[in-house]
């Protein structure tokens, strides 16, 4: 029976969706930074040396 009150809306989907999106700063500041994939791994360096 509570969980009737507790069905989401479109409405309540559009505004989450809304505020889970980041800023235009933020998401620029995220395109300027390199993928994870991109960066070399630190560790990497540390074991191949004694």
């Amino acid at each position: 029976m509570a969980l009737q009150s507790l069905q989401i809306t479109a409405t309540i989907a559009m505004r989450a969706r809304e505020v889970s999106r980041p800023s235009k700063e933020q998401q620029e500041a995220a395109d300027r930074r390199p993928l994870r994939d991109e960066v070399p791994k630190r560790d990497a360096k540390r074991k191949g040396q004694p």
